[in-house]
């Protein structure tokens, strides 16, 4: 009987292994890759083959498409959020501003309430507005039940 369980129990504990094993060679293969990548590239420089001015030219068109949403933005997030914050009622404060940048930029207010009714009126306020396409408040917040904490999320920035 012993010998069953140990039988069994060795049996589940090289399965176990091999799960882990098995788990581990992704991590490993990347890095693996990435290593020769860097290798390659690190032998293409030295030999000459991608110049300075080359490499230098690379990243700033990588810069000019990564800003590109923010430079055909009609509007600054600045603006929005000095908006939005005027809007604000007493009893209110905001405790954190989180902005998701793109074509559809948005922009999280996270704070605390005295009451219900001024999560409520800070919603209504930034809808009256009409500045931002989309004014979204989790129901638990206009219902009290989160103590008083919330998010607002603005979209269309």
């Amino acid at each position: 009987m012993f010998a069953h369980f140990l039988l069994i129990g060795s049996i589940a504990f090289g399965a176990g292994a091999c799960v882990a094993i098995l788990s581990i060679v992704p991590a490993f293969l990347s890095v693996k890759i990435a290593r020769a990548a860097l290798d390659a590239s690190q032998r293409d420089h030295a030999q000459g083959s991608v110049s300075e001015d080359q490499s230098a030219a690379v990243r700033a068109q990588g810069l000019i498409t990564a800003l590109q949403p923010i430079a055909n933005a009609s509007s600054s997030p600045t603006e929005a959020l000095s908006l939005a914050l005027a809007q604000k009622p007493a009893g209110l404060s905001i405790t954190a501003i989180t902005y998701t940048g793109g074509a559809k930029g948005t922009l999280a207010l996270t704070g605390t309430a005295d009451r219900r009714e001024a999560v409520s009126a800070f919603r209504d306020g930034l809808e009256k507005t009409g500045r931002f396409s989309k004014v979204e408040v989790p129901v638990a917040a206009i219902l009290g039940t989160q103590e008083g904490k919330f998010t607002i999320t603005l979209s269309g920035i």
